[in-house]
């Protein structure tokens, strides 16, 4: 008798090993969503537009052994309103013969005009929803943001992939800021720093990155330009920016092009006079090379070597002086981060006697560039 009971156990034991995914369903009986687009409806402000991107897996190239169709057969683009996001959602749904699925969805998008107003009830909504993914990419639209789904790439093949390609090489090259819906949330969970969105502007074939959108809290105050976005890029990220295309003095229009390709920066606070008051400095050392001169400078490479370090130098911390003037006097949002370091090394002398909301914009920020020149490349002579 007690060989049976033990034999049921070990089956039972055995059955509850054997249990299967119960509420499983396939990628077949699932509509993917690739791209998300938040717009204001026209003359209705209590309600947005949802936007989505589609994909049609059998009008894919290379899929089920066909070759496929153009661009704009392989996405399905679908608008739906609604009071809030979860309801236009929930609108959408309705008008699907399957279920929703946003596991795969890598760009959310949202208007300048929505972002102004703010997105903190949108971002409530993807905060909760499990299926989201913090690595996707939230990002501001200049004008529309529905235009950043509707775009037809001569490039790829579906027009979310070529925006991932662009923001996906951009961050590699250290150009553009890898900024995700995961910084996002950080950023705005945490009162020593702001939060920051790329800012992109959409046509009918293409769409160009224009810098950075600045937000204090949900709500975004102003932009940053390609120029003073490579800046903020080297002092907060030690990403190399842009090339740096400055005149060359004694020419007529010409000009000298300085590549970076090494970044180091360093973030001091210490005080500035005999009562203790605090200030930051950047030290921020730039590497690189010089890959154009359009101009013949009749210097010897020693002289202009010397020559372009002071000139980059001057040129690169001017547009750091402009940089602090925009984050301080104009939009007073901290996304530098130096709350975050004031809070971590002046909690009792600083931190907790001032409300650092208010002091930002006047606190003093100083900066101090190294420009070391590599190379020169070849010349002919």
């Amino acid at each position: 008798m007690a060989k049976g009971w033990l034999g049921l156990a070990v089956l039972c034991v055995c059955v509850s090993l054997l249990t299967g995914c119960w509420d499983r369903r396939e990628l077949e009986e699932r509509t993917s969503v690739l791209a998300i687009a938040v717009d204001m409806v026209e003359g209705q402000e209590e309600l947005y537009r949802l936007t989505v991107q589609i994909p049609i897996p059998i009008k894919i190239a290379g899929s089920s052994g066909q070759g496929g169709g153009g661009n704009a057969d392989a996405v399905k683009i679908m608008s739906v309103t609604g009071r809030t996001i979860l309801d236009a959602n929930n609108n959408l749904q309705i008008r699907l013969n399957q279920k929703l699925f946003l596991g795969h969805t890598r760009v959310l998008a949202v208007s300048e005009e929505v972002a102004r107003k703010g997105i903190g009830d949108i971002m409530d909504s993807f905060r909760r929803e499990p299926q989201i993914r913090r690595l996707m990419w939230p990002i501001v639209v200049k004008g529309e943001a529905a235009t950043l789904l509707k775009i037809k790439p001569q490039l790829a093949q579906v027009p979310v992939v070529f925006l991932m390609d662009l923001i996906e090489n951009g961050a590699k090259m250290g150009t553009i800021p890898d900024q995700t819906l995961g910084d996002y949330f950080n950023q705005t969970s945490n009162k020593t720093m702001e939060p920051f969105l790329n800012y992109v502007q959409a046509s009918a074939t293409e769409v160009r990155w224009r810098g950075v959108a600045v937000f204090r809290g949900h709500k975004m105050v102003g932009t940053l330009n390609e120029v003073q976005s490579w800046s903020f890029l080297q002092l907060r990220n030690e990403e190399r920016g842009g090339d740096v295309v400055i005149p060359l003095p004694g020419t007529d229009n010409g000009y000298v092009t300085f590549r970076p390709h090494f970044v180091k920066t360093r973030l001091d606070l210490k005080g500035r006079n005999n009562k203790g008051a605090l200030a930051a400095m950047f030290s921020c050392e730039l590497q690189g090379d010089i890959v154009e001169v359009t101009a013949n400078t009749n210097m010897s490479p020693e002289v202009f070597i010397q020559k372009m370090q002071s000139l980059i130098k001057k040129e690169m911390e001017e547009r750091a002086k402009k940089l602090f003037h925009q984050l301080q006097k104009e939009y007073n949002s901290d996304i530098l981060r130096l709350g975050l370091a004031l809070r971590a090394h002046h909690y009792r002398d600083y931190w907790e006697k001032h409300d650092w909301k208010k002091d930002f914009k006047n606190f003093p920020i100083g900066v101090d560039y190294t420009i070391k020149i590599r190379r020169l490349g070849m010349e002919m002579q």
